[in-house]
Formats: structure tokens, sequence, C-alpha cells
């Protein structure tokens, strides 16, 4: 076992007769893992260390008792005296002085007494035990449980039998010794360590010596796992929605299932509960979460309110004034059973602008653009996967069409390997509609039914020198569409099919040279399809629209080189006679561990690209030069660029280029990535839309305990500030506090054509946490902003909980 020199000690708060040690006398691993802001830690001499077994347990321990001096009174009464020691197993108590009484296995100790079992010891002067029960009660005792951080105090201490300590008028905390920046005090005290959970009646939180908050009951966790209890408040202010305030409640209800309730009142808007609970079985795993606030205030944006006196309509900087606010969403996940599955997602909000006015104070839901409403079963055989699926989603950007529904889609797909040729076989049907009836801003609304197949067969052949993989295979398209959106011509069955071929092949040249190893691999693939005829597909209602129910033009990057569509989604069957020529060097050490990689291509065009999702014709004859490389600083950091450039205009198209940093410990991170790109127009060739931004984050500690977080997002296009913040966070041992301050673009108000003022397009919040430790944590509001703005940040958190 390993020995621990204590320090002489000359206060009580030194706790040296409580087990801890002071971090000057730990091991430099040991002081290297201490949480930060802690100066010792709790060591419990109980504990088996180096592989030894642990002592026998109480059911099946005799019970020995010693001590310097013992005499035995009429036969059944015994008198202990020096250095007394009661040992059962894994549990012991220590005293001067002992009176025991045989017959009945009752006890009555005094002075200098501690009593131990693994994880926990307890101090006091005066206490009776129970052997036979295995029970026990102290007066004016302290108490310290190891590996959770815990200490307390009470008038007294009463054991139960199933490990349970009652404390009568007792103190706890997680603060070190000599520390009381936070406690519970309460008439009564419970802490059971097995299941990590505490409960007290006519309990006070105080924070140093004030008084904060009374209940007259809470239960609250003593360790990692969640109990049922009060978390500490999420408190930000805002210049749009004022003070919020949310102060979320756990509810452990079972084993497999809990809930939160969050209460939270902002000023600008009102008072609003969010909701959250889990469900675990053996069959799925759920969650819903709910929010609601009734008859919004509106905000309390200055700005929005110098705009109406200026002249604007209250209904439009203000459209959600009076209305009912409100969230709901339901995540589930089944299987898989015997090869089954299922998933079930769906959320919906109120209205677009929910997520950008109240965020989420503690629900898990993400703040997206597309909201998610689908629902999917589906089963893995030997040979076939079948999936059924029914699909909506709620857009939350402005001027931007809804995608269609569809309700359902079927996909059956069949693979089968014989004699070295695996043969594909994909079958998907489809079902087209739409939230809107027949008419959406003023144009009718193509609906129908689409079903494509794409067969398949192949033969590879892969060695260590490299690979040839060819392919055969067939595609078609046939849709039966509703005749009210289209033109008389137009036909309402539809169906078309191309052939194809391709050819992948590689090689892998090995240069090893000392302690490194590069390579080259080479790679060429040719695809061939046959050109078929979309005019059917083109100008098929009165104002002119093409079918398009979920296609778009895949964005041209390295990978794209050797993929053999030019599209994503199934409305349409590209033409191709290309030939995509690749290079790819990587170097690495002989162990394995990844330096450096660089790949460049370029795709060339033998015949002009007719098919794509207008009439317009490509008759360019080779791609952009697509190219990519990266640089491996560590197994968590690497530096990256990509990029295309245009031979044509001899420019660069579109490019990007970061650093992503994480220190071993992930005390340090840091981010900078810079994106680049020129969009034009297919049809006319004429740039429609830059991008031209720089995003740099970054968490740095300026000290053991004083934590700096920040990010810069800036658009150049357009000469502004998409978001900036600066955070400060303040790590003790018992307790964390995080502040933030943080500026963002008001995507409402800077929508608007009559606003002259920059200043208002933007909103500025400040926003502040606090957790204590051992007690319980606060809404997850800054959590939030962290892990979405800083990369890395939600690993980091993780990292530093597994050392608490």
């Amino acid at each position: 076992m390993q020995a621990y020199a204590v320090e002489p000690q000359h206060t009580s708060t030194d706790f040296h007769d409580m087990d801890w040690v002071h971090e000057n006398q730990l091991s430099e691993e040991e002081q290297k893992n201490l949480p930060a802001g802690c100066h010792g830690k709790y060591v419990d001499p109980l504990e088996p260390k180096d592989g030894t077994a642990p002592a026998q347990t109480d059911e099946s321990a005799p019970l020995v008792l010693e001590a310097d001096h013992s005499v035995v009174k009429q036969g059944q009464t015994a008198s202990l005296q020096g250095n007394v020691k009661v040992q059962m197993g894994d549990k012991s108590i220590e005293a001067d002085t002992l009176e025991y009484d045989q017959e009945k296995n009752t006890g009555q100790l005094k002075g200098n007494i501690a009593v131990r079992q693994p994880g926990m010891l307890i101090r006091s002067e005066d206490a009776t035990i129970n052997a036979a029960e295995n029970t026990s009660k102290m007066s004016g005792s302290r108490f310290v449980i190891h590996e959770q951080h815990i200490r307390g105090s009470a008038k007294s201490i009463e054991q139960k039998q199933d490990g349970v300590i009652v404390l009568k008028e007792g103190t706890y905390t997680s603060c070190e010794p000599g520390s009381n920046t936070w406690q519970l005090e309460g008439q009564e005290l419970k802490i059971d360590q097995e299941e990590q959970t505490g409960s007290g009646k006519n309990v006070t939180l105080k924070i140093s010596s004030i008084p904060v908050f009374y209940l007259p009951y809470i239960e609250f966790p003593i360790g990692d796992e969640r109990k049922t209890g009060l978390l500490f408040p999420s408190i930000s202010s805002s210049d749009d929605g004022g003070l919020d305030i949310a102060l979320p409640y756990y509810l452990n209800l079972a084993p497999n299932y809990d809930a939160t309730l969050v209460p939270r009142f902002i000023s600008g808007r009102g008072l609003m509960l969010e909701g959250e609970a889990r469900h675990l079985s053996r069959f799925f795993n759920s969650e819903m979460d709910l929010a609601f606030l009734p008859n919004d205030d509106g905000g309390e944006d200055s700005d929005a309110d110098r705009l109406i006196q200026e002249g604007e309509s209250e209904a439009t900087i203000r459209p959600y004034k009076g209305e009912d606010r409100w969230l709901a969403s339901f995540a589930q996940t089944g299987g898989a059973r015997d090869g089954w599955y299922s998933n079930i997602d769906f959320t919906k909000v109120s209205d677009s602008n929910y997520f950008r006015d109240f965020g989420t104070a503690s629900l898990s839901v993400a703040n997206t653009t597309h909201l998610d409403q689908s629902a999917e079963v589906g089963r893995y055989g030997s040979n076939w996967y079948w999936h059924g699926l029914v699909q909506n989603q709620q857009v939350l950007l402005r001027d931007i069409d809804h995608p269609y529904r569809k309700l359902p889609e079927f996909a059956f797909v069949g693979n089968y390997d014989t004699y070295g040729t695996r043969f594909t076989l994909d079958h998907d049907y489809t079902y087209f509609t739409h939230e809107e009836d027949q008419w959406l801003n003023g144009t009718p609304i193509i609906k129908g039914q689409r079903f494509a197949t794409d067969y398949r067969a192949s033969w590879s052949k892969e060695n260590a020198w490299g690979y040839i993989k060819p392919e055969i295979g067939v595609k078609s398209l046939n849709y039966t569409l509703e005749t009210d959106a289209l033109r008389a011509e137009a036909d309402e069955e539809i169906h078309l099919v191309t052939p194809q071929a391709s050819l992948d092949t590689g090689i892998v040249l090995e240069h090893p040279g000392g302690d490194l190893l590069q390579t080259i691999e080479p790679r060429l693939f040719y695809l061939y399809r046959d050109y078929t005829s979309h005019e059917d597909l083109l100008d098929i209602t009165e104002d002119g629209q093409n079918l398009n129910f979920d296609t778009s033009a895949r964005t041209f990057t390295y990978s794209q080189l050797f993929r053999d569509s030019r599209f994503s989604g199934q409305d349409r069957l590209d033409d191709a006679n290309q030939l995509s020529i690749g290079v790819t060097s990587n170097w690495s050490k002989n162990n394995g561990t990844p330096l450096f990689s660089t790949s460049i291509g370029q795709t060339f065009h033998f015949d002009d690209r007719r098919v794509g999702l207008d009439s317009t014709t490509n008759k360019d004859n080779f791609s952009e030069i697509a190219g990519e490389v990266q640089i491996y600083l560590g197994a968590l950091s690497q530096a990256y660029i990509n990029g295309l450039y245009d031979t044509g205009s001899d420019q660069i198209a579109r490019g990007s280029a970061g650093i992503h940093y994480a220190s071993k410990d992930y005390k340090y991170l840091f981010n900078l990535a810079y994106s680049y790109a020129k969009d034009f127009q297919e049809s006319t060739g004429k740039q429609v839309q830059d991008i031209d931004q720089v995003d740099v984050s970054w968490a740095t500690p300026l000290s053991k305990q004083w934590l700096l977080t920040a990010r810069y997002n800036y658009d150049f296009t357009n000469e502004q500030e998409l978001e900036t913040f600066v955070g400060l966070e303040y790590n003790d041992c018992c307790y964390r506090i995080r502040l933030l301050a943080r500026r963002w673009l008001d995507s409402n108000i800077a929508s608007l054509d009559s606003l002259n003022i920059d200043d208002a397009k933007y909103d500025q919040g400040i926003f502040f946490e606090i957790q204590l430790k051992g007690l319980g944590g606060s809404g997850a509001k800054v959590n939030s902003i962290l892990n979405e703005s800083i990369f890395g940040y939600r690993a980091r958190e993780q990292h530093l909980k597994q050392k608490r």
C-alpha cells in the first residue's frame, strides 16, 4: 500500500485527521490529475492498491476486538481501554474506550472515535454501536466520503443497517477543508453512498454564510449519476429578451426513465415551461421535449422599439407578440432485434423564429434550419435490405420553399455474390406530396409517384499493390404524376432508362525511407452513361416548371471526382463519358502514425453533358482542378487545405483552410477556418454569390483555475460580423462559474431593407451560469453556445468530467 507523508498540521481546517492529503504530498501523477482549483484529495486507506484483494465482507467476517487493556465484568460485559479497535470485515471502529455487552452485541465508545468503511470515514467523541444490527449512533460528528470529495458535520449521525447515514442538524459540502463557499444545512440530511444520492428536510442552501434557497425537502446527487433534485439556475441577459432565468429540476423516476422540468422566466417575453422525458427499454430508447410560452410579450429590444418609433409596423418588427410560442419534439430508436430497426425523429416549433428568440434552456433539441419529422422502419437480411419511411421537414429559413413530403418511401436493396461477381439490385418507390394542396406562392405544385431502379454487376480484385473494379449496370426512372398542375401537353406517365459502365483502378507505390514511409497512389476512374432525353421532365407546367422532387447538383470536391453521379437525389439520369485522374501521396511513420497527406486530380469530359436540372448543356472539356492537403499535428490536431482551381478563368473558384488544435489533456483548444467561394449560375455563367469568411475560436487557460473562451466569425463579402463572444470561466474545487458576453447578427432585423442602422442588426447578450460541484449543474445555454462554436469543446468537457 502506498504511504503518504502528511505534513505537520497546525489548524483544524487542514483536516489531517479526515484523510486529507495536501497536493505537495501527492505523487506527480496524482498532482497532475487533480481537478482545477483543488489543492489536495481525500485518500482512503482502505482502498485496494496494486491489485490487492479487498477485505472480507461483513456477512462472512467475524467480530474482532483489540485494545491495550481489557477487563471482563461478570462474564458478559467487556471494558476495553487504550487504542480500542473493533474490526468486522472491511469495517472498523477505533476509540479510546469501549464498554461492550457481549450478550446484546452492543457497545458504548468514547474519545477519538473513527468509524471506517470503504469510501467513508466518520469521527466523533461519543458513539453507540449495535454489532448484531450493524448500526451505530454518534454525536458531535464529522464525516468524509472520499471518492465524491464530500464532507460534512452534524449534531448527531446515525448509520443505518443498509449503509445510509442520517445527519441531524447537519451540513454537507464538496468544498475543500477550510472553505465553505457553499453548503447545505438541514434539519435532517440522508446520504446513501451506494445509490449515490442524498436527501434533506427543511434544507437551506448557503453561499458563504448567506442563505440563498430554502426547501422543505430536496434530493440531490453525490456522484456522477444524476438523482432527483434541484439543479442550479442558468441566468442570462440579452437586448432582445431581457433577463432570462431557467431553474431546472431533475426527476429520477425509475432506473429506466427520468424527466427534467425547467420553469423559465424571460423578462421581455413572459413565463414559460420546458420539459424533457427519457425512457429506456429492451426494445426502444425514447426522448420527448416540450416547451410552451403563452402570450409572448414581444421582447425588450431597444433597436426594435426605435424602428417602430421611426414608422416601421410593429407587426413586422414583432410578428409574434401576443402569440403562443411552443416546441414539441419526440425521438425514438428501436432495434436491432433479428435485423429489425426503427427510428422516429419529430420536431416542430410554432414559428420560424423560435430558436432565435428562445434557444433551449436545458433541452437536447438541436437548433437547425430544417426540422425533421420522420418515422422509419427497416430490416436487414442475409441478402436483402428494406425500409419504409414517411418524412416531412419544417424549414426555418426565409424565402426557402418547403421540401416535398415523402408519404411514403419504400426501398428494397438486394446484394448477391456469385463466383466473385457482386450483383446489386436497388429499388426505390416514393410518393411525393406537399403541405400546400395545389398552389404555392401563386404557382402550381407538381405531385406524384416515382419508382427508380439501379441494377449493377461488379467484379473487384484487391491486393497490397492496388485494385481494379469494373462495373456495368442499368438505371431507370418511372413517374406517375397527378394532372392538376400539368399543362395539357405534358405526359403524366414518364419512363426513362439508361445503361452505364465504369472502371475504377488504382495502384499503391511505397517508398520507405528510414523512419518514414511514403506512398504515391495514382487512381483512374472512367464512367460512361448513355444519354437519355429528359425533355419529358422539363417545362411541364403552364409557368414552365421542371420536374424535380429532391435532386440538386453536388458540390464539387476532390472526392466528387470518383462519384458516379454529379447529382444527389434520383430525378436525373445524368449522361457521362469522362475520365477522372487523381493522385494521393501519404507520409507516415513506420509504426503507422500518419503525418501528411495530399491529393490532386481533375475530370476530363469527352462529350457535352446534356442532362441538367434545366435544359442547359455543359460544354466544358474538363473540370476544375481539385486538391486537398491534410497535415496531422498529433492525435487530436490537424491542419487542412482544400480548393478548386478553374483553369478557364484562371482563378481559385473555391477553397478552405484551417487548423484544429487540441492539447493532449484538452486544456488548450484553437481553431482557425477560412472559407472562400465564387459561385456561378450554371445556365448563365454569372457570379451570383460569394463566400469569404474567417472563423477563429479558442479555449485557453489563463491559470490553473481561469479559462478564457472566445470566437470571432467575420464575413468579408458583406463586411459584417456574424458572431463574436468572449467568455471567462473560473473553476474552484467545489464550484464553477461561467460568464460569456456575446454579439451576433440578428437575422430578422438585418433582413429588413428599410434598416440603415448597423448596430441594430445585432443582438447582444450576457450569459451567466454557476455549477455547485457535488450538488448539481445549471442550465445548458452557455454550454450549448460553446459546444456549437468551439470545435473540440464538447470532448474537452467529457475529458475533464472523467478526472473528477
